[in-house]
């Protein structure tokens, strides 16, 4: 029979760790999991992994940037992997590792599936997208404080397939300023791409579905219980139950720590790359709101 799939994508620090280790604690016939390919560092997922996996495609493929999701998917946004490669490798990728579920639902939350979040449903037909988008100005200020070097420096960047620019996946306008942006722009920038590119998967299809941070962490119980539905809920299939939702809403996983950043305190520049490239999907999600964003934004000026 085949599996129901449900992939969760984000841009990172949205909680898809959390909903990888948590779902199938509340969703009958599940199996849930957080990046179920990646290296934990020296523990017994890590070798359980490996041995459903394979030492290729956990460490040297990667190493050599010819293994993984996001290997293949940045590959496939820049140009240097065809689109029937790249969905060929990541269905073959994930192949085994299906087959080997017992459940009849197997939901993987891993960021780097927004980058194919409109080729998805053509790697495996009515699988499902659940897009997370987080404010950006919190999203940003996150990874300042988990990764302070994060696209501008981290050594994970020197790795292949080297770091995600707008240079390299032909967005002429972003590049134009990306020498010039600070770790505040460039994070930006990739929030806006991210945001695109699961918002137009959503517009193009029923299986895709984008959902905000805030709803799912901040008490609004109706849009965690749409995001569970619609992560479980497929049309073909065996049918799943839905048991007591307060478990998700106990434990805070993989929080940032760090000093504090707040766009209060960003200076022109930065709120200026902010408001040129989040504007669209903040528009689209209902961030930015506030007369005080609007006036900063006033004030700061054209990138």
């Amino acid at each position: 029979m085949a599996k129901q799939l449900t992939f969760i994508a984000s841009g990172g620090r949205t909680g898809t760790q959390f909903f990888g280790d948590m779902l199938a604690s509340v969703v009958s016939d599940c199996h849930s999991e957080h990046e179920p390919d990646m290296v934990a560092g020296l523990s017994r997922l890590t070798f359980e992994r490996v041995r459903r996996f394979g030492l290729w495609h956990m460490v040297l493929g990667r190493l050599l940037g010819q293994s993984g999701v996001r290997v293949i998917g940045q590959r496939y946004l820049e140009g240097r992997t065809s689109r029937a490669e790249a969905l060929d490798r990541l269905r073959a990728l994930r192949a085994e590792y299906h087959a080997s579920i017992h459940e009849s639902l197997i939901v993987e939350s891993y960021y780097a599936w927004w980058m194919v979040a409109e080729e998805v449903g053509e790697i495996w037909p009515g699988a499902r997208v659940a897009g997370i988008l987080r404010d950006p100005r919190d999203w940003i200020a996150s990874w300042l404080r988990h990764d302070p070097r994060r696209r501008n420096g981290a050594l994970t960047e020197h790795l292949p397939p080297g770091p995600l620019t707008p240079a390299r996946i032909g967005d002429a306008a972003g590049a134009q300023h990306w020498g010039a942006l600070g770790q505040v722009g460039r994070l930006a920038w990739e929030w806006g791409a991210i945001a695109g590119k699961l918002d137009r998967a959503a517009q193009s299809s029923k299986d895709v579905a984008v959902f905000r941070f805030e709803g799912l962490f901040g008490g609004d119980r109706a849009e965690l219980e749409r995001f569970v539905t619609f992560v479980s809920d497929h049309p073909e299939g065996p049918r799943h139950k839905i048991g007591d939702l307060s478990a998700l809403t106990r434990t805070v996983r993989n929080a940032s720590f760090g000093p504090k950043h707040s766009w209060e305190n960003w200076s022109d520049a930065e709120i200026a790359a902010v408001a040129a490239f989040c504007k669209p999907g903040m528009d689209a999600h209902g961030y930015g709101t506030e007369p005080s964003w609007q006036d900063r934004i006033a004030e700061a000026g054209k990138l």
